[in-house]
């Protein structure tokens, strides 16, 4: 994606960071690699740079590992402040990536209608030429999306495009991801024979490539197998992954909850219903060290269950009740729950606040500090409007540093950097001076070692003199100080016109003659300004 504002941040510092938070986006599922911490790190850093859609893009990551944690008000309110941010500022990497995550926070508390418009937005703001991996991910979230919405027909289109994106990219994780979840969505919908189909080549795919499949994914495989009556294959594939060592690994967050409360309905099915007690017993402890209420919610209805294959018709009754009254009471948790997330994601002085600071963040270089080309943009059309309609005077001078390649090229890139603050501090500074009263001025960076001072209010003929104090200052300047015994000299050449020549809310004719006479400058010998023609 293109960056904005990057200025004249150190290009290695910015390599090096884009590289990390390419990665962190493309992590697999939950926080195995620590991408909450590298995250937090990583928005330090491009804080630090000035760099605000990096900042933005690791937010994301942030918000998307607390979404997966549970934490789904704070998830869900960082992903909106980029949201808000990624809108105003008409950045459509960012309004895809906060799309994807707020997806996320919506599949969550419940809402599927919206969790598929964030996902269909997320698919179609991101593009076909994104990196294949993030594509990938967008995609087999708009699938899921539509399965669970019981759109049968577009999940089944989306999935194979998952799968087949997976396998050009060679990346073997999110083809198990795509076959995993295609098996899951054919079984959710009574398709089993195309679901153990599925899951059959889930399996071998793993076995082809010596890895072991984590109880989720062998969760899904026993679901196939069940719906088909086929119990002790079942049984059979579900064993190895509930291994003590393996339920703590669990990517899926629950423990292997779910798994434990699928094997105990497998063996009572299969009339071994002490045993299905014990897995049954080993559920309900997970969720209630965990917190996994609707788990445990499932877990009761299976209770009963267990009691009536018991005969124990009565207790079957009373665990029934308490089932239908935990229904209710979840029911009203999760609507709670959604509500005050979304309080959280939508609390206006906040999100206000941080749009704030990083619009300015957005309207700023990061070396010098002034504004950058951006920022001329979208205010010098309105400060040339206002002068047209009150009457006010605007003076524009464009400056260029002669020569300023040998100052890099010959002591360094630091010092250019010292030098490119050193003349922003003048430009500032003229800026301030000139502004009697009517507002408006201001000094930026168009670019490189091109700046652009913007003069409001006064007296032309003065503001015109304005460019040539600007010069003697940069002459002036003890550069030598900054290479130490080698000699330093830094120029400035400027264009300079007012809209007393061209009288219009348009920048395009005033910048346009600014340059042509900094070029004449330029050709005249440099060190020195061109306010006529």
């Amino acid at each position: 994606m293109p960056l904005r504002a990057l200025g004249s941040a150190p290009a290695a510092a910015i390599a090096a960071l884009t590289r990390e938070i390419d990665e962190l986006e493309t992590l697999p599922r939950f926080d195995r690699d620590g991408a909450g911490d590298r995250a937090l790190l990583a928005l330090a850093e491009a804080r630090e740079l000035g760099l605000p859609e990096l900042e933005l893009r690791a937010q994301l990551v942030r918000a998307e590992v607390l979404q997966r944690c549970g934490e789904l008000a704070e998830g869900g309110r960082l992903a909106q402040e980029v949201f808000t941010w990624a809108t105003g500022n008409n950045s459509r990497y960012l309004l895809a990536r906060s799309h994807y995550v707020l997806q996320g926070v919506f599949m969550d508390l419940g809402d599927l209608s919206q969790a598929l418009e964030h996902s269909v937005r997320a698919v179609d703001l991101l593009g076909h030429d994104a990196r294949p991996a993030l594509r990938i991910d967008h995609l087999v979230r708009l699938a899921d999306c539509l399965c669970l919405n019981g759109d049968e027909v577009g999940a089944r289109e989306r999935y194979p495009e998952v799968l087949r994106l997976a396998e050009d990219l060679g990346d073997l994780d999110r083809q198990l991801v795509a076959l995993n979840n295609r098996a899951y969505f054919e079984a959710l919908t009574g398709h089993f024979d195309a679901a153990l189909g599925f899951s059959t080549r889930l399996q071998r795919l793993a076995d082809e490539h010596g890895m072991t499949l984590h109880v989720g994914r062998l969760d899904t495989i026993a679901r196939a197998l069940m719906g088909l009556g086929r119990l002790a294959e079942a049984e059979e594939v579900l064993r190895p992954g509930l291994r003590p060592e393996l339920l703590d690994a669990s990517p899926d967050g629950d423990r292997g909850a779910d798994s434990l409360l699928t094997l105990a309905e497998v063996l009572r099915r299969l009339g071994r219903l002490e045993e299905a007690q014990i897995s049954l017993d080993a559920c309900v402890r997970t969720c209630e060290e965990l917190g996994l209420g609707t788990i445990r919610v499932h877990a009761r209805r299976e209770q009963a269950e267990l009691h009536a294959a018991a005969e124990h018709f009565q207790a079957a009754f009373e665990e029934h009740k308490v089932y239908s009254r935990d229904v209710l009471q979840l029911q009203s948790d999760q609507r709670d729950a959604r509500a005050q997330a979304l309080r959280a994601m939508y609390e206006t002085s906040e999100a206000r606040r941080q749009t704030r600071r990083y619009r300015e963040l957005s309207l700023r270089d990061p070396l010098t500090g002034l504004y950058n080309r951006r920022y001329v943009d979208e205010e010098l059309p309105r400060l040339l409007q206002h002068g047209v309609q009150h009457a006010v005077p605007v003076t524009l001078a464009l400056l260029d540093l002669d020569h300023f390649k040998k100052v890099n090229d010959t002591f360094s890139h630091e010092v250019g950097d010292q030098v490119l603050r050193i003349v922003a501090g003048l430009l500032e500074a003229a800026a301030s001076a000139a502004d009697d009263g009517d507002g408006g001025s201001f000094a930026a960076r168009m670019g490189g070692e091109e700046f652009l001072l913007v003069l409001v209010g006064g007296d032309p003929a003065g503001a015109v003199g304005m460019p040539e104090d600007v010069r003697r200052s940069v002459r002036s300047q003890p550069w030598a100080g900054l290479a130490g015994s080698c000699p330093l000299a830094v120029t400035v050449s400027i264009g300079a016109t007012g809209s007393h020549e061209v009288n219009t809310p348009d920048p395009a004719p005033l910048l346009s003659r600014a340059d042509a006479r900094l070029y004449r400058a330029k050709r005249q010998g440099r060190d020195r300004v061109v306010s006529r023609d």
